[in-house]
């Protein structure tokens, strides 16, 4: 074998990630709320940046959006077009739109340990006690459950546990009721013991039901507790269903610290007599544009320094402006041959949903199917129907007669036969599946448990009544 260095002349092709095209894949799958946040950083960065107090007319047609060249845009800085409106652009105008919103006026939100601390302030707890009281507050977590057990806080403190129970019996006492429990069957009695529409006997009762028959409870075992308790399976239902209308997390009712996140549909699909029009969501990102200050500003500069940077930036924005554009129409014609192959769901329901692969929506766009992938998570649709992620309407199908029938019908088929089920006796996976198999759908009784779970509906024996 003969071994040595020698020089080859060898063609390949391959693929070359630059800047700009990762840039856009990045831009592409981008909720809206993170797209924002990329421009706010870009406005920050780049000065060739500022946002257009325009509105362009695609944003409120239902035609496709068409992209803008590299050439139309460059011919709009070597224009004057932009200067005047553009300059000084970060001052209030008194003339314009104002961007007015309730939202900006909505008051700081109240957290569970703010109420909590607020309560404690003005309760009859000792003030030595007052320290100690804080620090159990600060142990409980946001669904109201105290995480500390009373040794370890009588340990921090170095006093004894009977002090520290006395504290958090003060505290169980706040509102919201059943705060500071340790575990779920210490936060509903503690809701019971102050229902003032009980009597003491009523609350003994529940007190043996929570106590010794838990774990039947759960399972709605109420025949094997109506013989252990004596009473009726009438009365153990009563009281299951009083015991429900208990909150089992109190705390959750309270502000996080961390705000609300709101989802902002980035399309808006519009039915009328039949017609579909697909609109655009103009405020979902705001618009961009070259600034013509920072343009004019730009031609007088001497310095090759300078000159450079400002190209550099110039190049950047132009780049980043047509990224935006092509992401707006990659998601519009998405969004447009989704609702092509959904048209009878946003026309009669989900029961006429059919199977959606990405393959099928990416062969017509020519795109790949990663591309689509993109396009639909995080982003939004606002229907008649409803608010929907994009990526909802893509299910994997199963067998009905010679064609296919979609995972999100047959959970609807579901839903309905469970609603109108007789609650003394509920249907069974096993009839579920012959009622569909009578229907020509084609499904095994797994895949019915499989389907019930995900919608979080209990089996047929936890959903049984008396």
């Amino acid at each position: 074998m003969k071994l040595g260095y020698e020089q080859i002349l060898q063609q390949t092709q391959k693929l070359a990630m630059t800047p700009e095209l990762i840039q856009a894949i990045q831009i592409l799958q981008y909720t809206s709320l993170e797209l924002s946040e990329r421009i706010e950083e870009e406005l920050l960065e780049n000065p060739m940046l500022e946002v257009s107090s325009r509105t362009d007319e695609y944003e409120d047609s239902h035609e496709p959006v068409e992209m803008p060249i590299y050439e139309e845009l460059a011919n709009k800085i070597i224009g004057d077009e932009y200067y005047e409106r553009s300059f000084r652009a970060w001052e209030n105008d008194p003339d314009g739109d104002s961007d007015f919103t309730y939202e900006k006026y909505i008051s700081e939100e109240t957290t569970l340990y703010d109420y909590l601390i607020e309560q404690l302030i003005f309760s009859d707890i000792e003030k030595a006690d007052v320290p100690i009281g804080e620090y159990i507050i600060n142990e409980i977590d946001g669904a109201g459950y105290l995480r500390s057990s009373a040794d370890e806080i009588a340990q921090v403190f170095a006093v004894d546990v009977s002090r520290i129970e006395e504290i958090i019996s003060v505290i169980q006492s706040f509102e919201p009721r059943g705060v500071c429990a340790r575990n779920l069957s210490e936060c509903i009695l503690i809701q019971i013991k102050s229902d003032r529409n009980l009597d003491e006997d009523q609350k003994e009762e529940f007190k043996q039901l929570i106590d010794e028959h838990m774990n039947d409870l759960a399972g709605n075992r109420l025949t094997i507790i109506s013989k252990k308790m004596g009473k009726s399976p009438e009365r153990i239902q009563e009281m299951l269903d009083y015991i429900k209308t208990l909150d089992p997390k109190p705390g959750n009712k309270f502000s996080s610290g961390t705000g609300v996140k709101y989802v902002i549909p980035d399309l808006t699909l519009e039915i009328e007599e039949g017609e579909f029009r697909l609109v655009l969501n103009k405020d979902s990102t705001p618009r961009l544009m070259i600034s013509s200050y920072y343009k004019h500003l730009a031609k007088e500069v001497e310095d090759s320094g300078v000159s450079k940077y400002f190209s550099d930036r110039l190049n950047s924005a132009m780049w980043f402006i047509k990224n935006i554009e092509q992401r707006k129409k990659t998601i519009y014609n998405v969004a447009e041959e989704i609702i092509k192959e959904q048209r009878e769901f946003f026309l009669f329901g989900d029961k006429y949903m059919r199977p959606l692969t990405l393959k099928e929506v990416a062969e017509p766009l020519e795109i790949h199917e990663s591309t689509v992938s993109r396009a639909v998570n995080g982003k939004y649709i606002l229907t008649p129907r409803g608010l929907f992620e994009l990526k909802y309407f893509f299910s994997s199908g199963l067998g009905f007669g010679r064609e296919e029938i979609s995972s999100n019908s047959i959970k609807s088929f579901i839903s309905e036969f469970i609603e109108n089920e007789n609650p003394k006796k509920p249907l069974s996976d096993q009839k579920i599946m012959d009622m569909l198999q009578n229907r020509g759908i084609d499904i095994k009784r797994r895949t019915i448990a499989k389907y019930r779970e995900a919608m979080g509906i209990p089996s047929s024996s936890k959903r049984r009544r008396f």
